[in-house]
């Protein structure tokens, strides 16, 4: 008793040496470890405020340093306003009392120096084939207010810092790269993130004790956390979803805001919702939260990933799993989920049946290029270019192989790329595809919140000698070109025919699936984590119309209806894909197509 009594007292003095008054704001702070990849890699001194005592508030400065070194300066100016300024000249501008954060230019502000390097995505790759020059805005920005006092998230500031809950932090500073944080109340995490876990949390993040007892029913969500939870997601939804326009509550949250959406759009329905949202218990919040995302907000990038770790650990909570079954087995009845994972399954097995397992086929003319998905094989290519390895056979393999072995068969005149099954992937590798085929080295968005079009430079190694220099230009492939589609080709697999048809190519098969944003992790303090479209990099045609209706087919394949629909829906009903693996036909199409596209005069 005596030692407990003694532990109990040096918390204490610690927590009360650790309460300041500042700015006529009183906090605690605790340093929190952070860890990544299971070490400890430093810690926050994250402060917790009287006002919500559950949710934890970091400084702006002190964040960019700690994930991307980026040194911004804080100044207090007249009327309580603070501006923080980047190194690049943009800045932003906090008013704690009125609530506001007002940015001129979020987007400069927001996104790191270019380039800068060991990070994912636009601003540069892990992959030595290639690497991003510059990023380009090509409009001016639209000045944007962050109102976190409508959402009931207090503002703090002093001349050190600008100081904002941790999550939120984390969601308006996650890059392309997903680099962001999440706090389970004792331990911060830095996930290491690829294309094979964008769904999962880390490691040890359900092992705190408060989130043990919260995920058991042995204690309760508090009030602060609960409206800071409600508000974080609707701030983070009204602000930077990508509304690609497919999600059942998409067009209102556009125009009204989530809250709103609920509660007008969705008579009773949206209110028992909110009640799940704001409910004490965590395991009401988390199928409160599955609800939301899986039967409203679903577009096939935008998903509750916050349950990953319960559903595949049952044992370990079981109560909470029971709850989760139930909803799966009543509420994603006619969500596209479950047909899209008959089509993965279906649409891979006709072709097999046709063509077997082959990457590389040929046909008369034509030469065939099977890509099932855009996810680089990383170790595979640190291997190749240090010598201990050849290529890896990802889809910048297959292409690149492809390309080399299509070209020293004089009779092959065509080449088809198959996504018939591609699920999409990482844009890097697309990109670096692109421009090994066309030549084309933008990879072209539009951001959502700031209203800007945007674009990165490319650079690829397109002759894999290790170096990118003036060499890569020579690499030339005078082919015509075919993309083989379905309604399974989504995301990247549906931005390729896209990409491919501005440049010439032909599109056989059924319009794409879709998908025209990127994927941004975001994360709330009570330790949910959820993936959404980006207003970061929403794609678009040149045209500025939204891709994610899918492409246009040029030449369209039939496929053999059931009898019985298997779906409500047209486009996710399953049908008999086998004639689109007949290679005969499809090199008949390819020749016919660019013989008469041949045969056309020049205007």
């Amino acid at each position: 008793m005596k030692k407990i009594l003694a532990v109990l007292l040096a918390v204490f003095m610690t927590v009360s040496a650790a309460s300041f008054s500042l700015a006529e704001e009183e906090y605690t702070r605790f340093p929190t470890p952070v860890m990544r990849n299971g070490e400890r890699i430093g810690d926050l001194d994250l402060r917790f405020y009287p006002a919500a005592p559950h949710v934890a508030y970091y400084g702006i400065r002190d964040y960019l340093a700690f994930m991307y070194r980026v040194d911004v300066t804080v100044s207090a100016g007249d009327g309580g306003v603070f501006t923080v300024t980047n190194p690049n000249g943009s800045f932003i501008m906090a008013d704690p009392a009125a609530g506001t954060i007002i940015a001129p230019d979020w987007a400069l502000f927001q996104s790191p120096p270019v380039p800068y390097t060991g990070q994912m995505g636009v601003k540069d790759s892990p992959c030595a084939w290639t690497y991003y020059s510059d990023l380009v805005f090509e409009d001016a920005p639209k000045t944007v207010i962050f109102d976190f006092a409508k959402y009931g998230i207090p503002l703090y500031a002093d001349e050190n810092d600008v100081y904002l809950p941790l999550s939120l932090l984390s969601t308006m500073f996650t890059d392309l790269a997903v680099n962001y944080t999440v706090y389970n109340g004792e331990t911060v995490f830095v996930p290491v993130l690829d294309m094979s876990n964008l769904t999962g949390l880390p490691e040890g993040f359900y092992e705190g004790k408060r989130m043990q007892a919260l995920l058991r029913g042995k204690e309760q969500r508090a009030e602060d956390e609960i409206n800071e939870n409600y508000g974080e997601l609707c701030f983070i939804l009204d602000y930077f979803f990508g509304h690609p326009g497919t999600s059942r509550l998409d067009k209102s949250i556009a125009e009204k805001g989530l809250d709103a959406a609920l509660r007008e759009d969705l008579p009773g329905r949206g209110e028992e919702l909110i009640t799940g949202l704001r409910s004490p218990d965590m395991g009401d919040y988390l199928v409160a939260m599955s609800q939301l995302f899986f039967e409203l907000l679903d577009d096939g990038h935008t998903a509750f990933t916050g349950i990953s770790g319960i559903m595949n650990n049952p044992l370990a909570y079981p109560g909470l799993y029971l709850k989760l079954l139930l909803l799966a087995g009543n509420s994603f009845v006619g969500n596209s989920s479950a047909p899209k994972q008959q089509m993965m399954q279906a649409i891979p097995a006709q072709r097999a049946a046709r063509w077997g397992n082959e990457l590389y086929r040929e046909c008369g003319s034509t030469a065939i290029l099977r890509i099932d998905a855009f996810a680089p094989d990383i170790a595979g290519w640190e291997a190749y270019y240090a010598g201990r390895g050849g290529i890896p056979m990802d889809a910048l393999g297959i292409t690149w192989t492809g390309l080399k072995r299509a070209s020293e068969n004089p009779a092959i005149k065509n080449i088809l790329f198959d996504l018939s099954a591609n699920g999409g992937g990482s844009g890097d590798l697309l990109m670096s595809i692109i421009d090994l085929v066309t030549g084309d080295n933008l990879f072209r968005g539009y951001n959502v919140l700031t209203g800007q079009h945007v674009h990165a430079v490319v650079h690829t190694d397109k002759n894999l000698d290790g170096v990118i220099d003036e060499k890569d230009d020579e690499v030339k492939y005078d082919f015509n070109y075919g993309v083989l589609t379905t309604r399974l080709s989504f995301s990247c697999g549906n931005l390729f025919p896209f990409l491919m048809q501005d440049h010439g190519a032909v599109l056989i098969g059924e319009p794409t699936g879709g998908g025209s944003c990127c994927v941004q992790t975001a994360m709330l303090s009570g330790g949910a984590v959820f993936m959404m479209s980006s207003y970061m990099w929403r794609l678009e045609t040149a045209d500025g119309e939204s891709l994610e209706d899918g492409c246009r087919t040029d030449l369209p394949i039939e496929r053999i209806e059931p009898v019985r629909p298997t779906n409500e829906n047209p486009r996710l009903s399953m049908g008999d894909y086998s004639a689109y693996f007949d290679d005969t036909m499809l090199d008949e199409m390819l020749r016919d197509w660019f013989k008469e596209a041949a045969e056309v005069p020049a205007a």
